[in-house]
């Protein structure tokens, strides 16, 4: 698209170059041609006025109202005929140093030399001009309208792209903006996710250490109590042994009656409870290795589940930073498309400055000036009837 938009770019300025350059060369010919229009024009209807008067006065002949028979009549007629072209003539004559038309001259010695061919020539060589003249307008008026369009379309056209494009870059802006803020959001999480990381390891290393110190208790408290069992035993199962060998001897001869120490008729409790002891000592280092394997098999999750958000979120930041990079990239390229579009636009609106110049007085003035110019024709070709009626009387 890239592509097309700057081969479109590069056609749009040759062809503005191009209409610039024509449309500069046909303004100054335009505005000669128009000065000599005018020019032509006033001389045309000072001739006509001319022509008319000559005309008229042609035609107002006092020797029509009434015919005579005698020769003396006809003389009189024919007398009254020269003075009428001669104030024709001298008509022309001022028409012509009015106007300085060498042509109204030129008429104006045809008509008193009485060579009407010639008038009549001349009457058709200005009807022609005159009708080139209309072709020549016509077509400057339809030029000029298809020129107007063409730019207005154009310009139409060039608007819309840069609208578009304008809500393009907005677009972009806003993507960039929320891509910004997601890649900053993202990278906040994996500060956070790497904090709490840091602080569970440091939990799981206290834990440990506790699971440590609460197994060495528990074993140190084992061994201590085992000890004192051991010892428990040894000094009941001593005296057991004596009892057994005074019962031994009693049965030989009569004891002597003595005062003697029985031991604790409690010693079997205190055993069993140190037996107790001991076992709910072995129990609470299980329970504390349980604790362990589970609280490690815990934080190693953690870890696992952490490291894995900490890499999606890593591979989200990477993705949108490139595609944050692509969309800075293309908003570059869609601002310098809306400076182009902006520069087109402007050479369009000084081509429609220069179109409105050139062409506004005939668009606006097309009709009357084409009216106009057709009753000079009509006048011219009415006179020339008028003349070929006065020649055949």
């Amino acid at each position: 698209r890239m592509t097309e938009a700057k081969e479109d770019l590069k056609d749009e300025e040759m062809a503005l170059a191009e209409t610039q350059k024509f449309l500069g060369n046909l303004q100054a010919t335009c505005a000669d041609a128009d000065k000599n229009f005018e020019e032509r024009k006033a001389a045309r209807m000072t001739e006509l006025k001319a022509v008319t008067d000559a005309v008229e006065v042609l035609m107002k002949d006092e020797a029509r109202d009434a015919m005579s028979s005698t020769y003396s009549l006809l003389q009189r007629r024919s007398s009254a005929r020269a003075s009428q072209r001669q104030r024709a003539a001298a008509s022309l004559r001022s028409a012509a140093r009015r106007a300085r038309d060498p042509q109204l001259s030129l008429l104006a010695a045809s008509v008193e030399l009485d060579a009407f061919v010639k008038v009549k020539a001349a009457i058709d060589k200005m009807v022609g001009m005159l009708k080139v003249q209309q072709e020549d307008e016509v077509k400057k008026n339809d030029w000029c309208k298809a020129e107007i369009h063409s730019n207005e379309m154009s310009t139409e056209k060039k608007e819309g792209d840069k609208a578009d494009l304008e809500a393009k870059d907005s677009l972009l802006e806003s993507d960039i903006k929320t891509m910004e803020a997601e890649i900053a959001d993202a990278k906040a999480q994996v500060a956070q996710l790497q904090l709490d990381l840091q602080q569970a390891g440091k939990g799981r290393q206290a834990e440990n250490l506790e699971y440590q110190k609460t197994v060495q208790d528990q074993v140190l408290t084992i061994q201590a109590l085992k000890k004192a069992l051991a010892r428990l035993q040894t000094y009941y199962k001593a005296d057991a042994a004596k009892s057994a060998a005074l019962l031994e001897r009693a049965g030989q001869a009569p004891p002597v009656p003595q005062m003697k120490y029985a031991p604790s008729k409690a010693a079997g409790g205190i055993m069993q409870l140190i037996e107790k002891l001991i076992q709910d000592a072995k129990t609470m280092a299980k329970d504390a290795e349980k604790s362990e394997v589970q609280a490690q098999a815990a934080y190693e999750q953690t870890v696992e589940d952490t490291n894995a958000a900490v890499a999606a979120l890593q591979k989200e930041v990477s993705t949108k930073s490139k595609a944050k990079a692509k969309a800075a990239k293309e908003k570059l390229q869609t601002e310098s498309d809306i400076a182009d579009t902006a520069t087109e636009l402007d050479g369009l609106s000084k081509v429609n400055t220069q179109l409105h110049a050139e062409c506004d007085y005939v668009l606006k003035n097309f009709n009357t000036r084409q009216e106009a110019r057709a009753e000079e024709i009509e006048a011219l070709q009415q006179a020339k009837q008028i003349l070929r009626g006065a020649t055949a009387s």
